[in-house]
């Protein structure tokens, strides 16, 4: 059982680096990090609300659990709750999130584009 900050940390840099690679550019980066942060501790929401506990429990153990950012191999790999592996993920998603955003700095931004579009 991984802590949940792993797999925090492993959602949201799951999604920096796919924003980062694909085609696509959104003002939302931090929204969409923090929403697959949480989508990667779904398996877990049991631990919070005890509603469908039953339901959750297998889940995070299924293969179907892989969907949420390969919540299950966390678990199996980190059966002794590490925190060094919780720091390291959390490390690893700091330096590319910083890496990412001094990428986007030196690009076009969303207001130069839309002055062009009104005309000014």
């Amino acid at each position: 059982m991984s802590l949940a900050l792993t797999h925090f940390a492993f959602g949201a840099l799951s999604v920096t680096l796919l924003l980062a690679y694909l085609p696509v550019r959104t003002r939302y980066l931090l929204p969409l990090s923090i929403a697959s942060g949480v989508w990667a501790m779904m398996p877990d929401f049991w631990r919070v609300v005890p509603l469908y506990e039953t339901a959750f429990r297998q889940l995070g153990s299924s293969a179907f659990g892989n969907v949420f950012w390969l919540h299950p191999l966390f678990d199996r790999a980190d059966a002794g709750d590490s925190y060094r592996l919780a720091a390291a993920v959390v490390g690893v998603y700091f330096l590319v999130a910083v890496i990412h955003a001094e990428r986007c700095r030196d690009g076009p931004t969303f207001e130069s584009d839309w002055d062009g579009f009104r005309g000014r």
